[in-house]
């Protein structure tokens, strides 16, 4: 009698998702009471300093008068300083992670599929090259967290109905997009999402179109105040005699023309760029040097007249020029952009082994990743049928993460490691979403082939 009650009270699926959320709450505390805060010269333009030589005006401006937009800043200032903001990320990360895994688990189901991506969504989390951002002072925490709290939201709305998770979505959504300029590249891709929702579901169709209504304002305020970011960005600069557009160009001048014989060459024989001694002693060198750099820059007055001239449009005229020798440093560039990094130090608590897997050396992450991406590309062909509303989150998060991934090397340069991050973890995620659907699908195919009813496990229902 009292086994046939533990038997009613306890059902594996709900115990087997308790014990990986406790062993990933356990591990995450670990590596909150372990991790070190990281700050880098960025961190002033996002949090106030304490010092007149760094806090050179407002952070938080919702018009754009301010060096960042106002996603970050206005999260920033509610604490007092950057150990308590070190641990707000890392609880927004928290929730927000383990949220996707209960989404992801309430979307499939067999067991099989439920656990590969709940464990999956769980260890990537827990791993460096993506923990470590929690404790930098920087945007990419809540770039990550975010992006990752509104898939979950999304996906279980997609579940359920449950009119408060689109409600957060979206709210998430809105609050993503003022972390990065970059991120627009996401929410129009939701928007997108959203108006396929709406087309293929009638009875969803209002609350869809009025989140991507809200996602449309969003993305508009953002770009409206975008230009008025960079022009007052450039006072909390390394560089801040330099406008945005010459400042974009010694970013590219510092790691791709100048350091390859080349690429300086071409931009010698074909746009005519001057010597400058001075810079290229410090191109040659493996320090950044960027202040260094941009006086060098001043310093020689043919190369600036030169790039004065030539900003707006020279690495636009170089692709067209010389594809081949473009091709080959982008290569370059989105190698470092999705293989990670860890700027912070936490603690690791996963086998090694399971950090190369899903973030494997720089030399091989172009192979592995273009494989995984081609198996993901056929899973979602084959759970399109079964699991329509993954196929569409696992196709919507690939693409949009590599066109941001693009994106991003086009319009920006600098630390791509770091910039792409929340692309290369986009990616990664996509790749999960899709293996798990179509593990899924597979499995209640069989059942239903070999006569068994098909157990549907859900624990939230419509």
């Amino acid at each position: 009698m009292l086994t046939d009650r533990l038997r009613r009270l306890v059902r594996l699926p709900e115990v087997v998702l308790a014990g990986l959320l406790a062993l990933f709450v356990a591990a995450r505390i670990l590596i909150c009471v372990r991790g070190d805060v990281f700050t880098s010269f960025d961190t002033f333009s996002y949090a106030h300093r304490g010092d007149p030589a760094f806090d050179r005006g407002p952070l938080v401006s919702l018009t754009g008068h301010a060096p960042r937009l106002w996603g970050v800043p206005i999260f920033y200032a509610i604490f007092p300083g950057d150990q308590a903001r070190a641990v707000a990320q890392w609880a927004v990360s928290t929730l927000a992670w383990a949220l996707l895994a209960w989404a992801l688990w309430s979307c499939l189901r067999t067991l099989v599929a439920r656990v590969l991506a709940a464990a999956g969504v769980l260890a990537i989390a827990l791993l460096p090259p993506v923990a470590n951002w929690d404790f930098a002072i920087l945007s990419e925490s809540l770039s990550i967290s975010l992006g990752v709290l509104t898939l979950a939201l999304l996906l279980l709305w997609t579940r359920t109905r449950w009119v408060w998770s689109l409600a957060g979505a979206t709210a998430a959504a809105v609050w993503w997009t003022f972390t990065r300029t970059d991120v627009r590249v996401f929410v129009v891709f939701l928007i997108l999402a959203l108006a396929v929702v709406a087309w293929r579901r009638p009875a969803r169709r209002r609350p869809a179109l009025v989140a991507a209504g809200v996602l449309v304002l969003a993305t508009a305020w953002c770009t409206a105040i975008t230009p008025v970011v960079d022009r007052t960005y450039t006072g909390w600069s390394a560089t801040p005699e330099v406008r945005h557009e010459e400042g974009l160009m010694l970013f590219r001048l510092r790691l791709h023309v100048l350091p390859d014989p080349e690429v300086k060459a071409i931009f010698q024989r074909e746009f005519g760029m001057p010597a400058c001694p001075g810079m290229e002693e410090i191109a040659a060198g493996p320090a950044w040097e960027t202040a260094k750099f941009a006086a060098a820059y001043e310093q020689c007055p043919e190369f600036k007249a030169w790039g004065e001239r030539n900003a707006a449009d020279v690495w636009q005229r170089y692709a067209r020029a010389e594809p081949g020798v473009f091709a080959r440093q982008m290569r370059e560039v989105v190698r470092l952009s999705v293989a990670g990094s860890d700027y912070a130090k936490t603690e690791r608590v996963l086998p090694m082994s399971v950090e190369k897997l899903v973030f494997p050396p720089r030399s091989w992450v172009l192979k592995v990743l273009g494989a995984a991406l081609l198996v993901a590309a056929a899973a979602l062909v084959f759970a399109a049928r079964r699991r329509p509303d993954l196929a569409l989150a696992g196709a919507v998060v690939a693409v949009s993460s590599g066109v941001s991934l693009l994106a991003g090397i086009w319009f920006g340069a600098g630390e791509y490691w770091r910039f792409g991050i929340q692309e290369a973890i986009g990616l990664r995620l996509a790749v999960l979403i899709a293996v798990v659907a179509a593990v899924d699908s597979l499995l209640v195919s069989r059942r239903r082939d070999q006569g068994a009813p098909e157990a549907v496990t859900a624990s939230a229902t419509p």
